[in-house]
């Protein structure tokens, strides 16, 4: 027993001390920075936690035509604001300063804790090798280091919690496992809802490996909590795949069924059939499922996100990254899933499967490898258990020396939280920050959350794409793709918006038009290393080019669509140029727009 808690201590320190490495690029002038993206939001959301306790931001105002609900559980941004405001937070900057230690804090505690876990079943060996990778793992170094408070670090312990519930199943202790796996489900789907994967998993092992017992318990129970957070809800919570809701409470209420009827009548086919009934009880639950089968391909605004594309989309050098990332257990649970067919091995088995299922989905979409690699490594380091002589020090050696080998390589190139090209979206925040308080604002999706959080402005739509609402976002998309200044304008009077921000066209309007299912060649067309070779004339004649390249001088040869803009004026141009483009397609990284309504 001593070993293990010393094993667990040295594991602890070794997480931490990786994931505060960082530190240095975090605090300038002694205020943490963090990246501007889907962190500034949950920032925005602990703060409202923090001040407002228990309650959790969820229909946002600043968000959206007039509001928008956050597509994320509450359990985070909540339990966080929670702790802030436990060590005296309730302003914004207090909050940050609290919480950008929460990650690499409870990471650490997670590896020590799992590593502790695995010694009893597994042995020393394997656990002080799941530990190291867990711990040095550049991937998961990054997702839980000082300053990073998305909530991906998150996803792997919640996933290990549910695959652990299983184990214990597994090994006779069917009640002890169903408890543990309805906290587990609980936890996980109000945190992230993307852990519904994790979820099914242990569906498809407990129905296929035991009695049912674990799984009526643990799926009922998960089913009663999350159909009372969905009744509790206010009026206009989505009812789509994205939020907690029905969805999710039929696929619970489903998986209970099938165990309670294969418990009671020991009969797989009719558990199953009485499972799939029991998803069509709830009238919108099919048709939600259907809708969120395109998380894993045909969302074309999925689609435009870096970590949503497969791994063989990257270069040369990131794809060999991503193979060291993914360490020896690529090859070892080959080996250790094998062995677990062979031997009737269900706990081995259930560890082989997670970790399969979730390396298939990480080659094709680089979205699941907060999951897939600490799986990966889990398969590897129960695979040296069933290995002998130098074959078992060999592989041991991999799976704990490959991630901390690639980490030291990475440590002298760290990159700060807030890149170069981000810089101009924090500047024109600032710029809208002191602009009167009045109307919202339109710009490219991916600057949304910047300009919400530290621009303090209204957005139409932001870092959350097509979540909140699809229609909302096709409609602001389609009016940045504008040619006539009066349908935009028109636009601009339904929605209330008052500025709009764009930046470079000849990258932007390819992007826009991906993001809602228009050939980006209709635009700009390039080369297979993504370099423009091509404007077309839609391009020169929408809204946008001729804004950005034109400051709305009239272009006669368009005809009606070239008249001199009348109801945009320039704002603001920063002084950064844009980072791409040609001499001749060269301007600011980024500009405002102010749209002049009418006197009436």
């Amino acid at each position: 027993m001593a070993r293990k808690f010393w094993l667990a201590a040295a594991l602890f320190v070794l997480a931490f001390s990786m994931r505060i490495t960082n530190a240095p690029q975090v605090f300038v002038g002694g205020f943490p920075r963090i990246a501007p993206v889907d962190d500034l939001y949950h920032w925005k959301r602990m703060t409202f936690s923090a001040a407002h306790f228990p309650q959790v931001l969820e229909l946002d105002r600043d968000r959206g035509v007039g509001g928008a609900f956050c597509p994320w559980p509450p359990l985070y941004d909540l339990s966080a604001g929670a702790f802030a405001r436990l060590f005296g937070a309730r302003q914004t900057l207090d909050v940050l300063q609290r919480v950008i230690w929460i990650p690499p804090f409870v990471a650490a505690i997670c590896v020590a804790l799992t590593a502790f876990l695995a010694v009893r079943p597994f042995g020393l060996l394997a656990g002080s090798v799941l530990g190291i990778a867990l711990a040095t793992s550049p991937f998961l170094v990054t997702d839980s280091s000082i300053g990073n408070i998305d909530h991906h670090w998150l996803e792997w312990p919640l996933t290990f919690a549910i695959l652990g519930s299983v184990i214990v199943a597994l090994r006779g202790r069917a009640i002890a496992g169903g408890v543990l796996l309805a906290l587990s489900i609980v936890a996980a789907m109000f945190v992230q809802t993307a852990l519904l994967i994790a979820c099914g998993l242990a569906f498809v092992v407990l129905f296929a490996a035991s009695d049912g017992t674990a799984a009526a318990i643990g799926f009922s129970a998960a089913a009663v909590v999350v159909a009372a957070y969905r009744l509790t809800r206010l009026p206009g919570y989505p009812d789509n795949p994205w939020f907690l809701g029905w969805a999710h409470v039929a696929l619970f209420a489903a998986a209970a069924v099938a165990g309670a009827v294969l418990l009671f009548r020991r009969n797989r086919p009719l558990a199953l059939a009485c499972g799939i009934a029991t998803v069509f009880a709830i009238p919108t639950a099919p048709a939600s499922i259907l809708a969120g089968t395109r998380f894993f391909g045909g969302q074309r605004w999925l689609q435009t996100i870096v970590e949503f594309q497969p791994m063989w989309k990257g270069q040369p050098a990131d794809l060999l990254s991503q193979a060291a990332g993914l360490s020896a257990g690529l090859l070892l649970v080959w080996i250790l899933a094998a062995y677990a067919v062979r031997r009737r091995d269900a706990v081995r088995g259930a560890i082989a499967l997670y970790a399969i299922l979730y390396l298939l989905l990480t080659i094709s979409s680089r979205r699941f490898w907060s999951v897939g690699i600490p799986l990966l490594a889990l398969a590897g380091a129960v695979s040296v258990t069933i290995l002998s002589g130098r074959r078992r020090m060999l592989a041991a050696a991999a799976v704990a020396l490959i991630p901390a080998v690639q980490l030291a390589l990475w440590l002298p190139d760290l990159k700060p939280p807030i890149e170069e090209q981000q810089m101009p979206w924090i500047r024109t925040a600032l710029f809208l920050q002191r602009q009167p308080r009045m109307g919202r604002v339109l710009a490219p999706w991916s600057i949304g959350h910047v300009l919400d959080v530290i621009g303090e402005r209204a957005v139409v739509i932001d870092n959350f794409g097509t979540m909140p609402d699809s229609i909302a976002f096709g409609n602001a998309s389609d009016a940045l793709l504008s040619r006539d200044e009066d349908s935009l304008a028109r636009y601009c009077d339904r929605t209330g918006v008052r500025y709009l921000v764009i930046d470079n066209p000849l990258y932007g309007l390819r992007g826009v038009a991906a993001a809602v299912g228009i050939d980006p060649g209709a635009f700009v067309q390039s080369d297979a290393q993504g370099r423009p070779v091509r404007i077309t004339r839609l391009a020169e004649a929408t809204w946008w080019w001729r804004a950005y390249f034109g400051r709305g001088r009239a272009v006669p040869a368009e005809g009606i669509f070239g008249r001199p803009f009348t109801r945009f004026r320039l704002a603001w141009a920063d002084p950064q140029p844009s980072w791409h483009g040609t001499a001749m397609y060269r301007g600011p990284a980024l500009e405002v727009w102010e749209y002049v309504p009418r006197v009436r």
